[in-house]
């Protein structure tokens, strides 16, 4: 991950835009070593981004966790980023030493630390340029997955070094112009983990079982609705009409065993059948078929 914002560092600085807008960082290599007191570029002109520290950003710290619906309607939760700012030291190296110790080399004709001051000043123009790293520039794992959040870039910035010259010291050199540079970027340390699925229960008291609503038709033998039908369940004392479709139904019946029982008026009087239902039942289970 933090290879990756190196590699996006070198990409950022090797545009063709920049080669074009900026001829002589366009032909600088890019490289990451320490530069100490022998510290030899592997190219004639070079630029070197040496990455000195790596530590956590506490302000973008969260302990918020992030859920992911996936195509099959499972969800994962993600913990929370590790925002790292990575801060890296710039500093420019034109041409090897002159060994005549003029101001100007012989071969170029050119001033060397003008040379280097013109090489930082062009990666100074080129990074302050992105307050944030465009997506297209990311390389590697910071571009697949992507990052959250676009990642901060700040250049030049004041809370650098606070002592240069201690640092100079410290890697065994001399001191020379650099500016410094400081990424943000996220990196997820823990795996995401699928989202258990609540587990629901139905419980069924006895003194309060659950309720369905049940409905049926009332037909005669030939299977013709038979609209008036008195349509009782004696258990519950509780009864209806077949309306003119000969449909009939019941709400919030409790679940159990029930005596169903259909009157009807024919040519020669009320005429009744008894059935037995069970609630809950099958489509269908609830038709209650007249005889003659």
């Amino acid at each position: 991950m933090i290879d990756d914002l190196s590699k996006t560092l070198r990409v950022i600085l090797s545009t063709q835009e920049v080669k074009q807008e900026f001829p002589q960082l366009g032909e600088a290599h890019i490289e990451f070593a320490r530069p100490v007191i022998d510290y030899a570029p592997k190219a004639p002109q070079t630029i070197c981004l040496f990455l000195y520290d790596i530590r956590e950003n506490r302000e973008l710290r969260s302990n918020e966790l992030s859920r992911v619906m996936g195509g099959n309607g499972q969800s994962t939760i993600a913990p929370p980023p590790l925002r790292l700012d990575c801060s890296y030291l710039v500093t420019a190296w034109p041409i090897q030493a002159n060994p005549s110790g003029t101001d100007v080399d012989q071969e170029t004709g050119q001033d060397p630390f003008l040379l280097e001051h013109l090489l930082l000043s062009e990666v100074l123009q080129v990074l302050a340029r992105y307050p944030t790293i465009p997506a297209d520039f990311l390389q590697g794992k910071l571009a697949n997955p992507p990052q959250d959040f676009p990642p901060p870039m700040i250049t030049a910035r004041a809370e650098g070094l606070n002592n240069i010259s201690e640092f100079w010291t410290a890697i065994g050199s001399t001191l020379r112009p650099s500016l410094s540079v400081k990424a943000t970027v996220s990196v997820q340390v823990s795996p995401s983990e699928v989202e258990a699925k609540p587990v629901l229960e139905r419980i069924l008291n006895e003194d309060n079982p659950a309720r369905l609503d049940i409905s049926g038709l009332v037909k005669d033998n030939t299977g013709t609705p038979v609209a008036g039908a008195r349509i009782m369940i004696q258990e519950l004392n509780l009864s209806t009409t077949s309306d003119e479709k000969g449909l009939y139904g019941f709400s919030q019946i409790p679940i159990g065993k029930y005596n169903l029982r259909a009157n009807w008026k024919t040519e020669k009087g009320v005429k009744s059948k008894m059935v037995e239902i069970d609630v809950p039942a099958p489509a269908g289970a609830y038709d209650v078929e007249l005889i003659g």
